[in-house]
């Protein structure tokens, strides 16, 4: 019996199939295989039901299971508390929306490279809707979008919250001010069509009687920021991305009689079966979190 055993036995146990936990493991199918039966007769029991391509535990994989992720979480701690600069590494994989990336993500990954210096990083920039998706199917490790994620094996943490506001370049309208039938003249640029904000932006739009909008929706950030920079049509952007557009006046802030509910930010992840490596990555995001907010305030 060995560690890449338990290892193999707690992924297929967490993934429920013997294929996913080879992609996981960056290993192949048969010789996850054989990790299994090799544990099996080296305990002497069976441990997965194997029926028609579906995998399932036994009653006594079951009982086991909990002693296997004890033993490989006590080996992590112990090579953790031996030398904590070497004990964790390998790949996290982070699922991250582009606010963030405009924001404190850079501070993050600096963390990561500082406290965390044998772990890579595979970087993925999306919609919510998407690194759910790759959350639950376990493409990413961690997500840092617009949550919470409703699902029981998902953590949420909440870390930020950015109030929408609307924008326009300066000479799109007389005194900063947006007037009802102004949403009609100009496109609204928004988030991609299957977003929150989106849905919530059109519902109240077409809620008003004899208001035609048109709405230009970008699953792209920085592509919305350029739209509006350029005078295409009215933004709602979360103020911390446009700071340096507000700043030299290319864009101003309109007072409106509506704004958008604010964008709520989680971590969200699986940590299942139990993974230090993760558990210090969530904690260096709430730290960059609060060292962003700290020099926010102070500036």
């Amino acid at each position: 019996m060995n560690f890449k055993q338990l290892e193999t036995f707690i992924w297929i146990a967490n993934l429920g199939s013997f294929r996913k936990a080879a992609e996981h493991l960056c290993t192949t199918q048969p010789a996850i295989s054989t990790r299994i039966a090799n544990l099996e007769q080296a305990l002497n029991t069976t441990l997965f039901y194997r029926e028609g391509g579906v995998v399932s535990l036994t009653a006594k994989g079951r009982e086991l299971l909990p002693l296997a992720e004890k033993i490989l979480a006590n080996t992590e701690q112990l090579q953790y508390k031996a030398d904590a600069s070497k004990a964790l590494s390998g790949v996290v994989r982070i699922g991250v929306s582009e606010t963030l990336v405009h924001t404190w993500l850079p501070d993050y990954l600096k963390l990561i490279h500082q406290q965390l210096p044998n772990v890579e990083v595979e970087l993925i920039v999306d919609a919510t809707v998407n690194l759910r998706k790759e959350l639950l199917a376990r493409n990413v490790d961690i997500a840092l979008l617009m949550g919470p994620i409703s699902e029981p094996s998902v953590i949420n943490r909440v870390i930020c919250e950015y109030p929408l506001c609307w924008v326009a370049r300066r000479d799109l309208l007389n005194e900063g001010k947006a007037q009802q039938e102004d949403f009609a003249q100009w496109p609204i640029i928004t988030y991609a069509r299957n977003t929150a904000p989106y849905h919530e932006i059109s519902r109240h739009f077409k809620q008003r009687e004899g208001l035609a909008v048109c709405f230009y929706s970008a699953s792209s950030l920085s592509a919305s920021v350029r739209l509006v920079e350029n005078g295409v049509g009215i933004a709602s952007l979360p103020r911390e991305v446009i700071g340096e557009q507000l700043d030299s006046g290319r864009l101003v802030l309109l007072e409106a009689d509506w704004q958008p509910s604010p964008l709520r930010f989680t971590v969200s992840y699986i940590n299942a079966p139990a993974s230090l490596l993760i558990e210090q990555a969530v904690k260096l995001v709430i730290e960059a979190r609060d060292n962003y907010e700290a020099t926010e305030c102070t500036d």
